[in-house]
C-alpha cells in the first residue's frame, strides 16, 4: 500500500462521479461560451516551438509567453492540431488533471471524508477553478504535477522528482516543495529534481542548437523583467503584491517593494508559526499541512498571483473541512465556511449583480485573495485544535 494514502482509503465512486461531472461541466461551459486568452498564447508558443521561432515577442504584449523555453514543447502537439480541436483537448485535459489532483489529495488525507465533502471542495474552489478554465491556463496541470510528486515521494522518489522538476520549470516558486523535501531528508527525490530539471532545461539545445537556446533563455528573463512590473497592480492580482496596491503602487519604488515583502512575510510568519505548533503535537498532520501551505504560497507570494493561481488552495480546503468535521461543532463548521463561502458567492454573483465595469472596480478590493488567505490560516488553526485535542479519526460515514 502506498504510505502516502490513508488505510483502506477506497474513495466512494459516487463522490467522484459528482466531482467529475461538476469539473467537466465548468470546463465545457468555459470552452463553449468564453475565449481562452492564455490558451491562445500557449497555442502560439507551441507553433513557434515547432517552427524554431522565437517565443518571446514584445509585439504580443500583454499576452506574452512567460514560461521557460522548454515548456513550449509541451504545447507543440496541440499546435499540430486545428485550433478548435486543440482548444477543446487542452481545457478537457485540464479538467481531467484537476479531478486527478483532487483524488490524489483526498487519498493522502489521514481519513476519508464524507461523500458530500469532495463536491463541497469543488464548490468552494469555484472562483479559482472557473477562472482557470475561463482563460485556458495551466494552473490545474501544475497542481496535479505537484500533488502527483507528493503522492509518489515515499514509494517512487525518482518519479516524484521528475514530476516536481516539470512543475518547477513552469512555476519556479514550486521549488518550495524542494525545500520541504530537503527538510524531510528526501535525498533521492531532491537529486531527481535537479537532474531532470537540468536535463529538461538543456533539451532545446537538441532542437535548435546552443546559441539559439541560450538566446531564448536570456529573452525569457528579459521578458519577465519587462512585463511583470506593469501588471503587478492589475485587478486580477490577488496575492500579497496585489494587497500592497491597496496603499501604494510600483511607481513608489522601494516603499512599494518593502510593503509587499512585509505583507508576504507577515502571512508566511503566521502560517509558519501555526505549522511549527502543529508539528510539536502531530508530526503526520504537520507534514501534510506543510505541503498544502507550500503549494498555496506559490500562488499568494508570487508577484503576479492571479486569481486562477489560487486553485492551489484546494489542499488547504480539504484540511479545513477535515478539521471542521472532526471538531463536531456546528458553530465551528459555520465559522470555517465563512471565508471560502464568501469567495464562492462572490465568484457566482458579483459579476451578475455589478455588471462588467463595476465588477472590474470590485476586483481592486482583492477580496478573493483576502478570503483565500483567511481560509489558509483557518485551516491550520482548526488542524491545530484537532491535534491538541487528540481527536480520534472517526469514519467518514458518521458525519
Amino acid at each position: 500500500m502506498n504510505p502516502m494514502t490513508h488505510p483502506g482509503g477506497r474513495q466512494p465512486l459516487a463522490a467522484w462521479v459528482v466531482v467529475s461531472i461538476g469539473v467537466f461541466a465548468l470546463a465545457i461551459h468555459a470552452v463553449v461560451f468564453q475565449v481562452q486568452a492564455d490558451w491562445a498564447v500557449f497555442y502560439k508558443a507551441g507553433a513557434n516551438a515547432l517552427a524554431g521561432q522565437p517565443l518571446y515577442r514584445y509585439e504580443d504584449l500583454p499576452w506574452v509567453y512567460k514560461y521557460a523555453p522548454v515548456t513550449a514543447y509541451l504545447f507543440a502537439p496541440f499546435a499540430a492540431l486545428p485550433e478548435t480541436l486543440a482548444r477543446w483537448s487542452w481545457v478537457l485535459l485540464n479538467a481531467a488533471v484537476l479531478v486527478r489532483a483532487i483524488h490524489l489529495w483526498a487519498s493522502m488525507m489521514p481519513r476519508p471524508l464524507p461523500r458530500w465533502a469532495h463536491a463541497l471542495v469543488v464548490v468552494l474552489a469555484l472562483p479559482f477553478v472557473k477562472q482557470v478554465f475561463l482563460y485556458g491556463n495551466c494552473d490545474t496541470l501544475l497542481l496535479w504535477l505537484a500533488l502527483e510528486s507528493e503522492a509518489l515521494r515515499g514509494t517512487r522518489p525518482v518519479a516524484s522528482g521528475a514530476f516536481l522538476a516539470v512543475a518547477c520549470l513552469f512555476k519556479p516558486p514550486l521549488a518550495l516543495l524542494v525545500l520541504v523535501a530537503l527538510f524531510s531528508r528526501e535525498w533521492r527525490r531532491v537529486v531527481a529534481v535537479g537532474v531532470f530539471g537540468l536535463a529538461l532545461l538543456l533539451l532545446p539545445v537538441l532542437f535548435s542548437g546552443p546559441s539559439f537556446a541560450w538566446s531564448e533563455i536570456l529573452a525569457w528573463r528579459k521578458m519577465l523583467e519587462d512585463s511583470t512590473g506593469p501588471l503587478i497592480c492589475a485587478n486580477q492580482n490577488q496575492g500579497v503584491f496585489g494587497f500592497a496596491c491597496w496603499f501604494l503602487s510600483p511607481a513608489d519604488g522601494a516603499r512599494y517593494t518593502l510593503l509587499a515583502a512585509g505583507l508576504g512575510l507577515a502571512l508566511a510568519s503566521v502560517l509558519s508559526a501555526l505549522l511549527v505548533s502543529l508539528a510539536r503535537v502531530d508530526a503526520a498532520r504537520a507534514r501534510l499541512a506543510v505541503t498544502a501551505v507550500a503549494v498555496y504560497c506559490t500562488a499568494v507570494l508570487s508577484p503576479l498571483g492571479w486569481r486562477n493561481n489560487l486553485v492551489m488552495l484546494v489542499p488547504l480546503l480539504f484540511l479545513l473541512l477535515d478539521a471542521a468535521l472532526l471538531l463536531r461543532s456546528r458553530a465551528t463548521f459555520a465559522w470555517a465556511m465563512v471565508a471560502p463561502g464568501l469567495g464562492t458567492l462572490m465568484g457566482l454573483l458579483a459579476y451578475e449583480i455589478l455588471g462588467r465595469a463595476r465588477f472590474q472596480q470590485f476586483l481592486e478590493l482583492r477580496l478573493f485573495g483576502l478570503c483565500a488567505a483567511v481560509t489558509a490560516v483557518s485551516a491550520l488553526v482548526l488542524q491545530l485544535r484537532v491535534a491538541r485535542r487528540g481527536l480520534p479519526e472517526a469514519p467518514a460515514d458518521q458525519h
